[in-house]
Parts: C-alpha cells; sequence; structure tokens
C-alpha cells in the first residue's frame, strides 16, 4: 500500500472523522489550493478500487470510510522505506532518524520506553524472562 500525496490526505481526514462524504473532505481536506470536487471524487474511487476505503449510501450521497487503519498504513508505509531506503535495514532507518533534528531528548526517551516495550513482548514469545 502506498499512499502519497491527495491519496494521503484523504485517509488522513478519514482516519481522523471515521466517515465523510466528498462535500465533507473537500471541506476538510488542508491544501491549497482547494481540489476540486470531482477531483476528491475521483481519488476515492480509485482507492476505493484499491482496497484502501468503502462507502455507502446516506440518502444520495456516498460517504467513505477507512478499510485500513492508520497503524496498518503507517506499518506498511514504514516496511517499504526499510526495504527501498534502508536495504531492508530497521537500523539504519533508525539511525537516520535519530541523526535527524527531529528527535530532541523528550522524543528520545519515549523512544527508549517503546524499545523497551517492544523487547519485552519479544522475550515474553520467546519464553523469556527480562
Amino acid at each position: 500500500m502506498r499512499l502519497v500525496g491527495r491519496q494521503l490526505a484523504i485517509m488522513k481526514v478519514l482516519w481522523e472523522y471515521g466517515e465523510a462524504s466528498v462535500a465533507q473532505v473537500k471541506e476538510r481536506l488542508p491544501v491549497a489550493p482547494p481540489l476540486a470536487y470531482s477531483t476528491i471524487s475521483t481519488v476515492l474511487s480509485r482507492m476505493e478500487r484499491k482496497g484502501l476505503v468503502t462507502h455507502h449510501r446516506a440518502d444520495r450521497v456516498y460517504v467513505y470510510r477507512p478499510a485500513v487503519s492508520q497503524d496498518q498504513a503507517g506499518q506498511t508505509m514504514v516496511g517499504e522505506m526499510v526495504r527501498r531506503i534502508c536495504d531492508g535495514s530497521p537500523s539504519q532507518l533508525v539511525n537516520h532518524l535519530l541523526e535527524s533534528d527531529q528527535v530532541d531528548s523528550k522524543e528520545l526517551k519515549r523512544i527508549k520506553k517503546l524499545i523497551e516495550a517492544h523487547e519485552a513482548r519479544l522475550n515474553k514469545n520467546l519464553g523469556k524472562s527480562p
């Protein structure tokens, strides 16, 4: 699953609101210049064919909702990034992130806690004690 540009912006609206009509997506989409109604409708139709969204009818309006969660999409996109950019090495991705200006001491503490929790889950699954 590859979400970029318009698709990602639309999915973020659907993840935030749960479901939305084309008009509601257009209203809530934080892009400049605003996308045309027909463009959003076309993108949503294509996304539905890819299995990213589903729709139901409410009166005469199609209401779309995400078919994949934000976590599922994030995990898939990170996996693709690791394969394509980091030659399959998650540690390279972590290293790039840590060397960027995006990780302050507060974020680093959160990352350490996430790593500790992940290690604990792995040890539990392997039957080892910490």
